[in-house]
């Protein structure tokens, strides 16, 4: 497996398991901060029953993920909410991975441009919904 660019430019690089992982000095969220479940399975065990929800169920693909599994970035799947809810660029990107999924040569090196450039999105429109959610995660746990 090859090197998944997960942040832009940085200045400190990290390895975890097979990935590259790149930290910032400015803090840019990575692939595991953004997208945990997807994480895993682009590192471990990504298969066709991965590329078919990749392919079908926006609400529970990479991008998905990112939005805390609620369909929100796809305006509860209402085409005219998606301005004010949601964000037609992450619709894109998670339209343009369920395309690549259908492809059945297609391998997780070819994610690795798509999923980078929706990493940059993420980081400059919407790293306050990965800080949102993760304080919510925390508020459910229970000690």
């Amino acid at each position: 497996m090859g090197k998944l660019p997960l942040a832009h430019k940085n200045e400190e690089e990290e390895k975890q398991g097979e990935l590259m992982v790149q930290k910032s000095s400015q803090a840019l969220l990575t692939i595991e901060d953004v997208c945990p479940v997807w994480s895993k399975k682009i590192r471990h065990t990504f298969d066709e029953t991965d590329k078919s929800i990749m392919s079908s169920d926006s609400k529970y693909c990479l991008v998905g993920e990112a939005w805390g599994f609620s369909g929100r970035h796809a305006g509860y799947y209402i085409a005219p909410l998606i301005p004010f809810l949601g964000c037609w660029t992450c619709v894109m990107y998670g339209h343009t991975m369920g395309k690549l999924s259908r492809k059945r040569e297609s391998q997780i090196r070819d994610f690795e441009p798509i999923i980078a450039d929706f990493l940059k999105h993420w980081n400059e429109k919407h790293k306050n919904i990965t800080e949102k959610l993760k304080y919510r995660r925390k508020k459910l746990v229970i000690f």
